[in-house]
């Protein structure tokens, strides 16, 4: 079986144990950003992956994972708008290519909460050339914890979900067309051996991403939430019924 992962310090717990030798025989890891691994879903070369929530809404043949996500409830520091000018001002923003959670979520809070539709370009994800496209970038994962925040304004997008909506940023699952009892069980059990290994990964990140280990502790321990609960599953759900009503899934065809 051939399963997706992030290459981003937020989904470490979940699959720590399975690349430190836990995977069954014959399972393997494919690492690829989001929005890769969403593609190559839908095209059946991998059985699941820990895929943005809006790959799902893009899929509905997609089946999810029970009791595991990736989410915050609050400022989750890794899914942030950096811009030049205030949020009110500005006109253009670069998307990181990476993103679709992230990006689409963007959208909706930028409508709602500030009533703005800014023209959107895509980009790869290097906050410097992209704030040189655009009055504002999208900056996901870890390069949106390590990029300089000196004389730019941020906006964190699971802050502005909350506020929103009250409910947590439920920015991906586990899910796929291979979800089956023994991949569910398997994930289950990293998750629940990852979380008591979190001082070790978080010392092992903190080398990898030149973070401290207070910040990495911190944002793996306290920032991160992992059980996809009563209010998760709400998030999450709000999410699809947001992205439909901004018509965001108008065009599914051409974005998968």
């Amino acid at each position: 079986m051939r399963l997706g992962c992030l290459p981003y310090m937020n989904v470490r717990p979940l699959v720590y144990t399975l690349e430190s030798g836990g995977l069954p025989d014959g399972w393997e890891f494919v690492y690829a950003p989001p929005s890769v691994l969403a593609r190559m879903l839908a095209a059946n070369e991998i059985a699941a992956a820990p895929v943005s929530s809006f790959a799902c809404f893009m899929n509905p043949d997609f089946g999810v994972c029970p009791g595991i996500c990736i989410a915050a409830d609050g400022p989750v520091k890794s899914v942030l708008m950096l811009s030049k000018r205030p949020v009110e001002s500005i006109r253009t923003v670069a998307l990181d290519t990476s993103s679709l959670s992230g990006a689409n979520m963007l959208r909706i809070i930028l409508k709602e909460v500030y009533d703005l539709s800014p023209e959107f370009v895509q980009a790869d994800p290097h906050p410097s050339n992209m704030l040189q496209l655009a009055d504002a970038a999208l900056v996901i994962g870890d390069p949106a914890m390590q990029y300089p925040k000196d004389g730019l304004h941020v906006l964190d997008l699971a802050d502005q979900w909350r506020k929103l909506t009250g409910l947590p940023a439920v920015f991906a699952v586990w899910a796929g067309r291979g979800i089956t009892p023994e991949l569910t069980e398997v994930l289950h059990n990293a998750m629940s051996d990852g979380r008591g290994l979190l001082q070790r990964i978080a010392e092992e990140e903190s080398n990898r991403l030149g973070l401290s280990y207070a910040t990495c502790y911190d944002y793996l321990a306290r920032i991160m939430v992992y059980d996809m609960g009563e209010r998760e599953l709400q998030g999450f759900e709000l999410f699809r019924e947001k992205a439909i009503a901004h018509g965001l899934l108008d065009n599914v065809a051409v974005n998968k």
